[in-house]
């Protein structure tokens, strides 16, 4: 009976870390290791060992970091100066905490404009040219981590066949 209720939370701790690439409230990546860690407690390592522990810790920082990453990079790729991927980086930031989805979405664009408008006296194309940038890395960024959750379930999935 253990064993079922646990393949039933892993699971939907599984199925919330893949929709949290699209949902920011959700962990995304840290929900399916947790979840895979609780099944190798229960069932004593036997099959998901500790190297797949750690390769889908690994994956989850990865993840992390790459959603911050992504939408410095594509304000970069929109010749950015430094003022503007700061500026995505903290609309990233800001919007994680304070916008829902919506504020992930826009608020690096709107840090990168601003930034680039105010710190870098960018002109106003300029500035929104960056701040596409940074929402086309937000939207790179969710795509990657969307991948990478489905790699760890795979993972997951096959360590236990």
């Amino acid at each position: 009976m253990l064993e079922i209720a646990t393949i039933i939370v892993v699971f939907i701790l599984m199925a919330l870390g893949v929709l949290g690439a699209f949902i920011p409230i959700l962990p995304s990546t840290p929900l399916i290791f947790v979840g895979a860690l609780i099944y190798a407690f229960v069932t004593d390592f036997q099959a998901v060992t500790w190297k797949v522990l750690v390769a889908l810790f690994v994956l989850a920082a990865a993840s992390q970091g790459l959603d911050y990453l992504a939408t410095v990079y594509g304000a970069k790729r929109m010749d950015a100066s430094k003022w503007g991927m700061a500026g995505a980086l903290a609309g990233t930031i800001i919007g994680l905490f304070f916008g829902g989805i919506a504020g992930v979405i826009a608020a690096p664009f709107i840090g990168a404009a601003l930034f680039e408008l105010l710190f870098a006296r960018k002109a106003l194309k300029a500035s929104l040219k960056s701040g596409f940038g940074a929402f086309l890395g937000v939207i790179g960024g969710v795509l990657g981590k969307f991948l990478i959750a489905l790699v760890m379930c795979g993972i997951f999935i096959w360590s236990l066949i």
